[in-house]
């Protein structure tokens, strides 16, 4: 990969090209640069199987120019890309195309502005393993194997005892391991005619397991996120993942109906990262779409719940030192204790927001010159579908790492103890909005790690695929009883963001019965 100080030379000579353009108003130069690498695991005790089924890798490295500048009398806004190059020359061909595309845009108030006291480069923090930046390719592909062959190990040697117990040969155990190791190494660099000039590099270590004893119906799971290699144990995940779905056999159907539940951190990361938390971005609410319009500063939830979003955790697998708009990133909380408080947003929704104070007031509940720090722009990212922040991907509002809290979190068993009896979800599948994003219906599908709550302890498991979430969002955050102290950080399925998820108790939900064979 190239090194930081080549993004940072490219765009600092990219914005002398800009400002010698007399019809540019303003301008940014964004250089980015990023890796990604799997190793894909399929084992099977039953059938012929590699193992570490592939390596795979791709990268992507180029510029983009945003310019705001003047043309017949009217100002326009462009964006445009050149894409496996970084150099004075491809920041001349991207300024060209994005003048070519220009349009105007009377929501558009200009590039992020620096607050006051900005200064350049400040807040030096690490956010990445240094170690992984130096690796070369061929290192690369060994320590990916050796993980791979470790995560096997820890499997077989998780499996076994379950296997001997029960007499079971390879092929009668017809156990599956499929699942990733993932690496995102990640570089940017930019330069504003505002008077911003920032860089960053960023490393992401993910893995995500599903073990399967496939006679026996029952599915189980294991997964990390982290920042660096520290820490990270192959053989624990491996051994995790079979001894989750070795507690899973044995699985019952439960009936459709409404149960007091308590939600593990993978289903709590699908409730909370992959549905409720896009109703804090302050574009949703500017679109008319949130559950929570022209509801700031108003109890929206349970009093046992905080969310903020945290890029600023060392050692957060999500955590950035400043925005791809310039921004320094902050803490931001978006929930005290089930109150309004906070929204995440980029510069162009919250100049929008400030440019129509009557329109905004109304869809915010207050005037958004008098919460400068709720919708302070500070989540403005192009992170790209694959991971990594790409100078081919626009700006958007994002989050980091959502850190889901409470004033008086419980123990598990505390929790357990609240719900009694009912349902313990510890993983869902194919969430959805279905009734549409201001409506708050959902549903989702529970498809490991889940079992029956009796008498305030985990009792049987409960037969993946046979149950389905069908509720509302708005009223079950409404309805917590409970929120645990433990937080695990999780990644979903093409998510940006990290959720550090702790279990979190909800009375009444309703679940429908899918049907039998």
């Amino acid at each position: 990969m190239k090194s930081i100080t080549h993004l940072t030379r490219t765009v600092k000579q990219g914005l002398s090209i800009l400002k010698a353009d007399s019809k540019v108003t303003q301008g940014l130069v964004y250089a980015s640069e990023n890796r990604r690498t799997v190793g894909r695991l399929v084992y099977t005790s039953h059938i012929p199987c590699n193992g570490l089924e592939e390596l795979k890798s791709d990268e992507d490295l180029g510029v983009c120019v945003e310019v705001w500048f003047r043309k017949g009398g009217k100002q326009l806004v462009g964006m445009g890309h050149e894409s496996s190059e970084l150099s004075p020359d491809a920041v001349r061909q991207a300024l060209k195309k994005a003048k070519r595309d220009a349009v105007p845009d009377p929501d558009f108030h200009g590039l992020y502005q620096p607050e006051k006291g900005y200064a350049q480069g400040r807040r030096r923090l690490s956010f990445h393993d240094r170690r992984l930046f130096s690796l070369s390719d061929r290192a690369e592909a060994k320590f990916l194997s050796r993980a791979a062959w470790e995560t096997i190990r820890g499997t077989v040697h998780g499996i076994a005892p379950y296997a001997r117990k029960h007499r079971l040969s390879p092929k009668q155990l017809a156990f599956i391991l499929n699942g990733d190791h993932f690496i995102v190494r990640e570089s940017m660099a930019l330069a504003s005619t505002n008077g911003v000039v920032d860089s960053e590099c960023s490393t992401i270590v993910l893995s995500f397991l599903t073990a399967m004893l496939e006679k026996e119906r029952s599915k189980g799971s294991a997964w990390s996120a982290r920042s660096s290699l520290s820490g990270f144990s192959p053989y624990v995940l491996g051994k995790q993942a079979a001894r989750s779905a070795i507690q899973g056999v044995g699985g019952l159907r439960v009936g459709g109906g409404t149960y007091p539940v308590v939600f593990g951190p993978q289903a709590v990361a699908e409730l909370f990262g992959g549905l409720l938390l896009s109703h804090f971005t302050l574009s949703l609410i500017d679109f008319g779409a949130s559950l929570f319009a022209g509801q700031y500063g108003k109890p929206v939830a349970s009093p046992l719940l905080s969310l903020s979003d945290d890029p600023t955790i060392r050692g957060g697998a999500g955590s950035k030192r400043v925005s791809c708009e310039g921004a320094p990133t902050a803490r931001k909380v978006l929930l005290n204790k089930g109150v309004l408080t906070g929204y995440l947003s980029d510069s162009r929704t919250t100049n929008k927001m400030l440019g129509r104070v009557t329109e905004a007031t109304a869809k915010l509940g207050v005037s958004p010159t008098t919460i400068a720090r709720a919708i302070r722009p500070s989540n403005g990212f192009r992170f790209s579908d694959g991971g990594g922040r790409a100078a081919s991907s626009p700006v958007g509002t994002h989050a980091t790492n959502l850190v889901i809290d409470s004033p008086t979190p419980l123990s598990m068993e505390r929790l357990l103890r609240k719900v009694q009896n009912g349902l313990y979800i510890g993983r869902l599948w194919y969430t959805y909005p279905v009734g549409g994003y201001a409506t708050g219906i959902i549903s989702g599908t529970a498809v490991a790690d889940s079992y029956l709550i009796r008498n305030g302890k985990l009792a049987s498991p409960i037969l993946p695929n046979t149950l389905r979430l069908e509720d509302n969002l708005a009223r079950m955050v409404r309805d917590i009883i409970g929120v645990g102290k433990a937080k695990v950080p999780t990644i979903l399925w093409a998510s940006d963001e990290i959720t550090y998820a702790p279990c979190v108790a909800v009375d009444g939900v309703r679940f429908v019965s899918i049907g039998q064979e």
